[in-house]
């Protein structure tokens, strides 16, 4: 993600990023090395090491540190649960009196599990300035939903709303978020930085209203809000590992420290169990993880004009639709259009709405045409729709949604060769998959590996390492556009002119166009083309493909193409490849897929049969 967020609005802004050095005497603090040792005997002894909101506060699992900044970490050189209790001990009573000011959540919560010694933590400048200056009587958890054609937001994106009233009593809110630098388009070199060494890490505090208008006025993203069920000494011990967290040089990892996996420790501070994530944590694991531990109070949508107005278009003939936004344009709204009551009618009201924002956002109108819209569509509503409102689809919640990792297991028949295969996809999903929750049919694959065993002979070989695979299928509309797009990295077979399959490094890519013709059916088309490398032979190869993708009844769904294949491995040779797959989705973690593939050319045909099960997680 860029470092965009404009962070320094205010004099409060500057003072959370600068650390003072501010002295204070403390009352009540231990006297000799006797009684700090005394402190520290008892604390180990009551097993206060071994709670989970301990683990929490230093970011640690399984005894294994997240953060190696030794300003962070008192025992980094030998680092555990234990040590960093009893040096935090020393830190706070043998050290200066405002060392409590570097790690107040560590003293407030062993302030009321262990009865230390009182220290004068409501003196600390930056603790005083933060609770008046960004006060918090609300948290909650924000999800970006994910765009794959963006490397930095493939995933999604989940960050912090702190919400509440200021000194002068107004309502206020600030974003607190954790990202890096992925401002690249080097994405082999992005992978291994983010992957293997680790990145510089941003822990950003920003104005609420700035990121809303990032994500969903310029991204054109959904926000999800989940407002958190916390009482007042658990808002207090997050407010204040916040600012631990302020000061603390922070690495970014892709797949084990990221904007997931840092929340996911600060929603822990509640002490309520989560589950044990061993594999990947994405966004939205975090949001389920906060769910299953019953900690979402309420749910909230905000959701940007173009996906607003795609899910209104699909219930408005399209003859309405031109009629509306004629009148948009024009900035001549007919409340005659729009019969009073009339649910068909609200539809249509709230789509001038949405295409009123978007048409202003994408400045094919002026802010006095926009404004006075604004205020004719506020008019009619008011009058004629009062106490009408939209509901979200369920299925798009992130809560509702499949999970982000798979195993799959299939029967092959391979050209009369019959064998079994394993693949594992770390994160995240297929074309094939159930993709009702995101706004377009869609595929993101990283480090999906594929074992193939023969049935006959016994041979074990590794048939595909997808390093990584974007796919979307936008569909297009004539008011607000919409493309397709694929790009894709591997090591997988390739055909040759006998249609024999060779293993080749390969990275392609692809542009197209997907119509929606019904609700239920996408048409799209592809043309691309790729550099393949099979042994000591580089080669440029060219793809053209025409297919449907078919959502049906009973929870299944059917996709056929047809692809041209040019100068593939050996430069010359071309093929046609038909490819038919049917999905039945039997539950949200459970599918089943039937497969059928068909190459062909002058000189040779080839089949493929396939029976999958495959777990979602």
């Amino acid at each position: 993600m860029r470092a965009i967020y404009r962070l320094i609005k205010s004099g409060f802004m500057a003072a959370f990023f600068v650390l003072p050095i501010w002295f204070v005497t403390a009352a009540g603090m231990p006297q000799t090395d006797d009684e700090i040792e005394r402190l520290k005997e008892k604390a180990i002894n009551e097993g206060i090491y071994k709670f989970p909101i301990w683990s929490a506060l230093l970011h640690s699992e399984n005894e294994r540190a997240n953060i190696s900044d030794p300003k962070f970490l008192l025992s980094h050189n030998n680092f555990s649960l234990a040590s960093e209790l009893s040096l935090t001990i020393e830190f706070f009573y043998r050290g200066a009196p405002n060392n409590v000011c570097r790690f107040p959540a560590r003293y407030y919560w062993l302030r009321q599990n262990l009865k230390i010694p009182e220290l004068p933590l409501d003196s600390c400048p930056e603790v005083y300035e933060f609770r008046h200056k960004a006060p918090i009587d609300e948290i909650s958890i924000v999800f970006a939903s994910e765009t794959v054609s963006q490397p930095a937001s493939m995933l999604g994106h989940s960050f912090l709303k702190l919400s509440g009233k200021n000194d002068r009593g107004v309502e206020i809110t600030h974003a607190i978020t954790f990202y890096t630098d992925i401002n690249t388009y080097n994405l082999p070199k992005l992978l291994f930085d983010s992957l293997v060494i680790g990145k510089k890490g941003y822990f950003a505090l920003s104005p609420y209203d700035e990121m809303q208008q990032r994500y969903v006025d310029e991204e054109q993203r959904n926000l999800w809000e989940y407002r958190l069920a916390l009482n007042n000494f658990q808002i207090e011990l997050i407010r204040l590992h916040l600012l631990e967290l302020k000061h603390t040089k922070l690495t970014y990892f892709f797949q084990k420290y990221n904007c997931a996996t840092l929340l996911n420790f600060v929603i822990s501070l509640t002490g309520k169990p989560m589950p044990d994530n061993t594999w990947w944590l994405t966004p939205k694991d975090l949001i389920k993880n906060a769910q299953h531990a019953s900690l979402i109070d309420s749910t909230r949508i905000v959701t940007p004009s173009r996906w607003l107005f795609r899910a209104l278009a699909t219930q408005v003939p399209l003859q309405d639709q031109q009629a509306i936004r004629q009148q948009i344009l024009q900035g001549k709204v007919d409340s005659n259009f729009f019969k009073s009551g009339n649910e068909a009618s609200f539809i249509q009201l709230e789509l001038a709405g949405a295409y009123n924002q978007y048409a202003y956002q994408a400045k094919e109108m002026s802010n006095g045409i926009w404004t006075r819209n604004e205020n004719v569509i506020s008019n009619i509503k008011e009058h004629s729709f009062a106490g009408m409102q939209l509901s979200s689809n369920k299925k798009t919640n992130p809560i509702n949604t499949p999970g982000d990792r798979q195993v799959s297991l299939s029967i092959q028949d391979d050209n009369g060769e019959q064998a079994i295969m394993l693949t594992v996809l770390p994160v995240s999903h297929t074309l094939l998959d159930d993709n009702r929750g995101y706004a377009a049919e869609s595929s993101l694959q990283l480090f999906s590996a594929s074992l193939k065993a023969q049935l006959y002979g016994g041979q074990l070989s590794l048939d595909r390492l997808v390093f990584f695979d974007m796919e979307s299928l936008m569909p297009y509309d004539e008011f607000t556009g919409g493309k397709s797009s694929r790009f894709h990295i591997a090591i997988e077979p390739q055909k040759n002119a006998q249609l024999d399959n060779t293993q080749a490094f390969t990275t392609s890519g692809a542009l197209g166009i997907t119509n929606r013709v019904v609700s239920d059916v996408d048409l799209f088309t592809f043309l691309g083309g790729g550099f393949g490398y099979e042994g000591q032979n580089g080669y440029l190869y060219t793809t053209l493909e025409v297919g449907t993708i078919i959502r049906e009844v009973w929870g299944m769904k059917s996709l056929l193409s047809i692809t041209r294949t040019d100068n593939q491995v050996d430069q010359r040779s071309n093929y046609y490849t038909a490819w038919f797959s049917h999905s039945i989705f039997i539950n949200k973690n459970n599918t089943i897929n039937l497969d059928w593939k068909l190459d062909a050319n002058e000189a040779a045909r080839r089949s493929l049969l396939s029976f999958t099960l495959k777990n979602i997680f």
